[in-house]
């Protein structure tokens, strides 16, 4: 006994040590980060169509009416009805003029058996009428199978667009940090020259420079927050609807303009007339209501069915009763058939139901008058917007290239020494200052298009990519560089050389950082 203590005492000991160990382990060593899954668009909305519990649930409910119009294929053809009954039964011997059980018997004294019987029934309709009926029953579900698939189509249509805003959304966000943090490194050069002014002119530095540095800097982080915040929900909802979670990524690419030709309004409306899921949902529930009036007017008239029924019962205690003039209730066994009528006789109450039905009819007419209008409506919104964000978009583009002549012109005159340093700082922050206008401009457009072609019933934007998504280049009048244009090399070197003309926040307000200031990715436009 004393041996058996100290085995489990041992073993006690061996146990805490172990659990000790492992949960030092654990307080030593976090869980490793999920590994980035980066997607571009195509993937993601493939990956959204496959995961997301929407259209999931679309599917099933597509399957659900499925069923139902074979329901209704099968229901007349099979309405067996049966029922059972099982019970116990006295002894009950002798025939219908002579039995001697009848008088004086006592339940308790007396043997008991069981009584059971089941009986079946079933019938075909044969009246024209009633196949009238069934067939507008099943024009109903065919209706029903027509809505939930529009209905499915919409869903998807709408899951595409959102995963489409939040991917663009992605990208924007992550343009606006690479600027954000350019112009932070900019701030950071423009600090070291205010420093190195104090020490060699003895703090004869304005005062309002270190005050105008610090508000730029304070905005910075502002925007910054800003576009953090609109980048982690951005990434969120993509993560989601895509299933992937928070290692969703997207490849480290500049957002870039959807190049197409609108064409005329009067095209996209007939577009979304054809092919919004919208107008077969409205079709389909007018369709459905046709049916219910139908219907319920053939509800005048009774239904002829061949039917067909069959019994069987049994009480072993109970005597059987072959004369044919005494009921024989409890042992038989019988089938059968013959015309069978049903008739539900309230012409009144019918009436009712049909003028109920028949409303509700005119009113799905008129909503589906009504909903058409406004898809028209909401098509020539969403084209206008485009059509704007278009201009929009292309003058931003304009602007951004004359800004970066401008620049370019005034960096040649100040190589040939022509003009100092401090004339070439207006020029640079006009240019990088167009330069975030033109990526905002991008984003909305993108989004619009976006749009249109959800409200167009289109699953897939029209057009793509632009393939210029780059710097532009200078004129050829004026190279200046390897490639005709000002690199971040050279734009660098300017505001480092900007110390000399006593302006350290020239470039703060232009949103860039210098390709290598701060080990950052370079990402041309």
């Amino acid at each position: 006994m004393l041996r058996l203590h100290r085995a489990r005492r041992l073993l006690a000991c061996v146990a805490g040590l172990c659990l000790g160990a492992g949960a030092a382990l654990r307080e030593g060593r976090a869980d490793p980060p999920a590994v980035a899954v980066r997607l571009d668009l195509a993937d993601c909305l493939a990956r959204a169509e496959r995961a997301y519990p929407g259209l999931v649930a679309a599917r099933h409910k597509i399957a659900a009416s499925d069923a139902q119009l074979d329901e209704a294929w099968a229901a007349p053809f099979f309405p067996v009805s049966v029922t059972g009954f099982m019970s116990l039964a006295p002894t009950a011997r002798g025939n219908s003029t002579y039995s001697p059980d009848v008088f004086a018997q006592n339940p308790l004294l007396t043997e008991t058996g069981y009584i059971a019987r089941v009986t079946a029934d079933t019938g075909v309709p044969i009246s024209p009428w009633t196949w009238v009926r069934l067939g507008r029953v099943r024009d109903a579900a065919r209706a029903g199978i027509r809505a939930n698939r529009a209905e499915a189509e919409r869903a998807r249509l709408e899951l595409r667009a959102n995963v489409r805003k939040a991917f663009f959304g992605v990208q924007s966000s992550r343009d606006a940090l690479y600027l954000i943090e350019r112009a932070e490194g900019y701030i950071a050069t423009a600090r070291e020259q205010l420093a190195n002014a104090r020490r060699q002119d003895g703090g004869t530095v304005g005062p309002n420079d270190e005050a105008q540095l610090e508000m730029a800097a304070e905005e910075l982080a502002v925007q910054r927050a800003t576009a953090t915040r609109l980048g982690n929900l951005a990434r969120a909802a993509l993560g989601l609807l895509t299933g992937v979670g928070d290692a969703i990524d997207v490849p480290d690419e500049p957002l870039c303009p959807y190049r197409v030709e609108l064409g005329s309004l009067s095209r996209h409306l007939t577009r979304a007339r054809l092919n919004r899921p919208e107008v077969d949902m409205i079709a389909a529930g007018v369709a459905a209501r046709q049916a219910a009036v139908s219907i319920q007017e053939w509800a005048y008239l009774p239904d002829l069915a061949l039917g067909l029924t069959a019994a069987v019962s049994n009480a072993p205690t109970m005597a059987e009763q072959p004369n044919p003039f005494s009921a024989n209730n409890n042992n038989f066994a019988y089938w059968g058939g013959g015309l069978v009528l049903r008739w539900n006789f309230d012409p009144v109450v019918n009436r009712q139901r049909v003028r109920r039905l028949s409303s509700e009819l005119a009113m799905t007419q008129a909503q589906q008058s009504l909903a058409l209008g406004g898809i028209a409506l909401e098509v020539t919104e969403a084209y206008e917007r485009a059509r704007e964000q278009q201009s929009i978009e292309a003058a931003r583009e304009r602007q951004e290239r004359w800004g970066f002549q401008w620049f370019t012109a005034v960096f040649t005159q100040f190589q040939s020494g022509a003009v100092e340093v401090g004339d070439i700082l207006n020029p640079l922050r006009q240019y990088l200052t167009a330069r975030a206008g033109h990526i905002q401009a991008i984003n909305d457009l993108d989004a619009s298009l976006s749009q249109l072609a959800m409200v167009t019933g289109q699953a897939d934007m029209e057009g793509a990519p632009s393939t210029e998504c780059r710097a532009p280049v200078a004129p050829a009048s004026a190279p200046v560089g390897e490639d005709g244009g000002a690199s971040e090399d050279d734009i660098e070197a300017i505001l480092r050389a900007s110390q000399a003309a006593g302006d350290p926040s020239a470039a703060v307000d232009a949103g860039v950082r210098p390709a290598g200031a701060d080990g950052g990715i370079a990402r041309p436009r």
